[in-house]
């Protein structure tokens, strides 16, 4: 069987003589939006909400090789997971012990990682300490604006240096 190649101009004439003229519009001129990289708003939220969670964030678990740390300030919840921090007493703390546990993954994984939820999971960006990062999923919305403004629940007070 001989196989046949179609351009594109031959597909619209067959097209054409089998359903009538397709009306051809054509563009004189485009408008092109610059949008900015949907990373550099991920990396801004990460930030800000970090900064949160070292303020009113609890340690919610500490086991294996992750501490996950946990912010619940109404609508919103932020998990955020970090590697290695302090291991707890049935965890042997050798260097040997951990270079184990990384060798029994295949892929190299981002060890700090960020859920933000409103509702529903809205981002999940995830990095590495040497700028590797990876937004692995990201609703874009009028919520973006709206984290960006929430403040620490316990501000703390500055001493006084009079």
């Amino acid at each position: 069987m001989e196989k046949t190649w179609w351009t594109h101009e031959k597909l619209i004439e067959a097209n054409d003589r089998v359903r009538g003229p397709t009306p051809r519009i054509v563009q004189s001129s485009m408008n092109v939006r610059l949008v900015s990289n949907s990373d550099d708003k991920a990396i801004a939220i990460r930030d800000h909400i970090l900064t949160l969670l070292r303020h009113d964030g609890a340690v919610q678990i500490q086991r294996d090789t992750v501490r996950l740390t946990e912010l619940r300030m109404g609508v919103w919840a932020f998990r955020h997971w970090t590697p290695f921090n302090e291991l707890g007493r049935e965890e042997a703390s050798s260097p040997g012990y951990r270079h184990a546990i990384e060798r029994q993954r295949t892929k190299q994984a981002l060890p700090y990682g960020l859920d933000v939820w409103r509702g529903a999971k809205v981002l999940r960006i995830l990095w590495a300490e040497d700028g590797v990062i990876e937004v692995a999923s990201f609703v874009r919305g009028p919520w973006e604006d709206e984290v960006l403004t929430l403040q620490p629940r316990h501000q703390r007070v500055q001493p006084d240096t009079q």
